[in-house]
């Protein structure tokens, strides 16, 4: 597959990290970064002419963060294409220099316009220049309200590079780099020295012998590691526990739900469904563990394969496909996705030193994103690709809005991916020939299992997490004990009981992230709403096509609920997240047909 898939060219957005353009625009940032320092420390024109002040201010933050989401993004693609490359490496450490000064023009900016007036915010809001910013000076208004001063929070930005930071880093070192030697057992992998992230990969593996290898050899590499990771954990939450609590939050969760730009109402709903959800992939589970002649599955059977072999898609003919699928929604669309392909902004090739997965990134200040993958030529990559185009296609349709009003929060991010790659796979399973359509649907349920049923796992850990960090510090033991019930609490009895995974509080990255903490509903969201959205354009595809453009556009500059509102959405509500556990519920009725079938056909 290599020699028939792209890599991407990056030299529209600089020639290269030597080049006069891109040290310039680094020159030009530092600029920028005071410059905007400066006009918000103007106390004396925000007191004077305060809605002159404000225009003169969001304009050189838009530009500020326009050129910096660039820069960032172009570092991290030439690092992620290499990671061997040194003088990448050495960019995207530089880059991160500038992660406190923006911090503090932050911290600066939401306390000067947390000075202003209501009346002035309320002028702003019907200024013809400035009143597409109401949201987001209110938004900032309010988060004045939930951090210290400027100086403590300087502080804080500073530490946090010797503290939580430093405490993430040691997670992805480790992490990284452990590794552990597979016993001389005869089999392809003897004796030989596998990564974690190698052995994590195996689970994958059709050999069920091969799966139980690996993942009793990973659970003693994370063991004989516990220390350093229960250590990072802990310095972790205890940063955000300690912060937020300073900062004025009840609970980090209550941070969070503010992060997403959603109440706790939809909270509350959408974990409701997700716990109705849980006994109908639970059903899905069984059916596979029959599949695979088991009464139950281990935690290691989960992405065991299953159908067999399936079509093998060239690159070519995937984007082809998607395109052709993506043109039935929205001929804005496919021509997009096709010019994306087209002008060389997917590296889809696989190759040593490159980063595993796939992920899209956006130059704003050129308006671009970029799109990495590791194409297989599998159904899984053809969906990986429309899922990321989808994420491109949202940040296209935003390209003319305002730098500050394209940050939308990461329960809207999944919105475009998950509802593009949703297209494909309902086209796919509807022209796959029988024999193939066992694994597509068993695709979409494994994603949405995962997104559900293990998301709220890990929800439910995290909840007590963060809870028992408030007391004391959690030793490995219990670390290990709180993860296995949150896994009995959502699995269940599908799991055999003593074959879960004890570690994952080890494995998953998403838990050392100080300012990002329960970063997991939001995963569930965008899985539900994508698929609530969906359901809209079958019911109405004339009409729906233009009100999903304009809901895209809406995403950074309201709250979700009011995003969803915009589709006639009440996401406040069960009724909606329900709907969409529901569109679960018939592929599990299609996934128990397409076993029955396999059945009788063995």
């Amino acid at each position: 597959m290599a020699s028939a898939t792209p890599r991407w060219q990056l030299d529209s957005i600089y020639p290269g990290l030597d080049s006069r353009e891109y040290s310039a625009a680094c020159t030009q940032l530092g600029t920028l970064l005071e410059t905007a320092a400066t006009w918000i420390a103007d106390a004396t024109l925000r007191a004077e002419s305060p809605l002159a002040w404000l225009e003169a201010v969001v304009n050189q933050l838009d530009e500020l963060h326009s050129l910096h989401t660039t820069l960032e993004s172009y570092t991290y693609c030439a690092y992620s294409a290499d990671t061997r490359d040194s003088a990448a490496r050495a960019a995207l450490v530089a880059m991160g220099e500038f992660s406190a000064p923006l911090q503090r023009i932050q911290v600066a900016y939401r306390s000067a316009v947390a000075d202003l007036d209501s009346a002035t915010i309320d002028a702003a809001a019907a200024d013809e220049q400035i009143g597409s910013y109401a949201f987001i000076l209110r938004e900032q208004r309010f988060l004045a309200t939930r951090q210290l001063g400027v100086a403590e929070e300087s502080l804080a930005a500073d530490l946090s590079r010797s503290g939580a930071d430093a405490w993430e880093r040691l997670h992805q070192s480790l992490s990284s780099t452990l590794a552990a030697t597979w016993p001389d057992d005869g089999s392809e992998f003897a004796a030989a020295s596998k990564t974690i992230v190698e052995l994590r990969a195996l689970a994958h593996h059709p050999d069920r012998a091969v799966r139980r290898t690996a993942y009793r050899l990973e659970l003693d590499t994370w063991q004989r590691n516990e220390i350093a990771f229960a250590a990072a954990i802990n310095g972790v939450k205890g940063t955000s526990v300690t912060l937020n609590a300073a900062r004025g939050w009840k609970s980090t969760l209550e941070r969070s739900a503010h992060q997403n730009r959603i109440s706790h109402a939809t909270l509350e709903a959408l974990l409701g469904s997700m716990r109705a959800a849980v006994p109908v992939l639970r059903e899905y589970l069984e059916l596979k563990a029959q599949l695979l002649g088991l009464k139950r599955l281990a935690f290691y059977d989960l992405f065991a394969p299953i159908g067999g072999a399936t079509h093998q898609w060239s690159y070519r003919e995937a984007i082809d496909f998607i395109v052709a699928q993506f043109d039935r929604f929205n001929p804005e669309m496919a021509t997009f996705a096709r010019h994306a392909a087209d002008s060389g902004w997917i590296d889809a090739q696989p190759r040593p030193g490159k980063v595993s997965g796939a992920y899209c990134t956006d130059a704003p200040a050129v308006g671009e994103s970029r799109i990495l993958s590791n194409f297989d030529g599998t159904y899984d990559e053809l969906s990986t690709l429309a899922h990321e185009l989808g994420h491109a296609y949202h940040s296209h349709v935003m390209r003319d809005i305002p730098q500050q009003q394209r940050d939308y929060p990461m329960t809207l991010a999944e919105t475009a991916s998950i509802f593009c790659e949703t297209i494909v796979f309902s086209a796919a399973l509807e022209v796959a020939p029988p024999a193939e359509r066992l694994p597509i649907v068993e695709h979409f349920l494994l994603s949405a299992t995962q997104v559900i049923v293990d998301i709220l796992s890990r929800f439910e850990f995290e909840s007590g997490l963060m809870e028992r960090r408030g007391e004391t510090e959690l030793a490995p033991t219990e670390l290990c004990e709180r993860m296995l019930a949150a896994q009995e609490q959502t699995y269940g009895p599908v799991l055999e009981p003593d074959q879960r995974h004890a570690y994952m509080w080890a494995v998953k990255p998403h838990y050392y992230h100080a300012d990002l903490a329960f970063y997991n509903f939001p995963y569930a969201f965008g899985q539900l709403f994508g698929l609530g959205l969906f359901a809209q354009w079958q019911a109405d595809p004339d009409r729906f096509p233009q009100q999903y453009r304009e809901l895209l556009r809406r995403t950074g500059r309201e709250s979700a609920e009011e995003v969803a509102a915009s589709a006639g959405i009440d996401i406040t509500q069960r009724e909606f997240w329900d709907s969409s556990v529901e569109r679960i519920a018939q592929y599990v009725d299609v996934f128990r047909q397409a076993t029955a079938a396999k059945s009788v056909s063995s």
